[in-house]
């Protein structure tokens, strides 16, 4: 897996139409990744699931990573979404597992949909149990919308977790510091590279925004990820540190 790349696409709130999400569509096309990962909130309200059903399909019309698309739905999505995005070349999670084929990997999936709650024992259980094959041999990757997961990810043994949700804050003061990230965490772990225990949580910033359409030193943000062999970054604790923040 290492130089493996992936796309993390994350908080669209496509309610409305705005011009940059073509600009971001282009941006991933040109990445050149091997796998895009979606981890929810494509849209604020429901009724407006129009305009997200448009941009996922324009995504996936546009960009066929070798390795697939996996996603899971965040707070904000409705039921009705989930029936419109079927049809999408988009291999769903929920709290599920799957394994890419031809690669030492497995990706979960903790799901939030419609503001329910995640269920990691159903996760647990779709995670394959080859009999003879070294779990340890596999990489794990889980997608979940809330980054407040990630003692649970580290529990289910996963290497990295990526999630969205905290928008970076949205609207910051000048330099790193979030005002607020909607979660009981604490604002130094808004949004970056976290370390628990062996586990690492990429929090992404995410495209778009809710209650007001406005972002204070607080740009857009589509991590894309280069996985490398090797040691892991920081030391093994059992608090949450923040190895990168951004």
């Amino acid at each position: 897996m290492d130089g493996f790349r992936i796309a993390h696409v994350t908080d669209l709130h496509a309610d409305v139409p705005r011009r940059y999400y073509r600009g971001i569509i282009d941006a991933v096309a040109a990445a050149h990744v091997d796998l895009i990962a979606l981890t929810g909130d494509y849209m604020t309200r429901r009724g407006r699931e129009a305009h997200p059903l448009k941009i996922l399909r324009t995504l996936c019309q546009n960009v066929s990573p070798p390795h697939g698309i996996y996603g899971v739905f965040g707070n904000h999505d409705s039921i009705a979404l989930v029936g419109k995005l079927e049809p999408l070349p988009v291999q769903w999670l929920g709290n599920g597992a799957a394994t890419p084929k031809a690669l030492p990997l497995e990706i979960l999936g903790l799901d939030f949909l419609n503001f329910g709650q995640c269920d990691a024992s159903a996760t647990l259980t779709a995670r394959p149990h080859e009999t003879d094959a070294d779990p340890h041999e596999r990489a794990a990757i889980m997608l979940c919308h809330y980054p407040t997961c990630l003692p649970i990810a580290a529990d289910l043994g996963v290497d990295l977790m990526l999630s969205g949700h905290t928008h970076g804050g949205q609207c910051r003061l000048p330099g790193p510091q979030a005002l607020i990230n909607s979660t009981d965490w604490p604002l130094r772990l808004t949004s970056g590279v976290l370390r628990h225990r062996d586990t690492l949580c990429v929090i992404s910033r995410g495209i778009g925004e809710v209650h007001l359409p406005l972002r204070v030193f607080c740009p857009r943000q589509i991590p894309v990820l280069t996985l490398r062999r090797g040691p892991l970054p920081g030391i093994r604790t059992d608090t949450i540190v923040n190895l990168r923040p951004w």
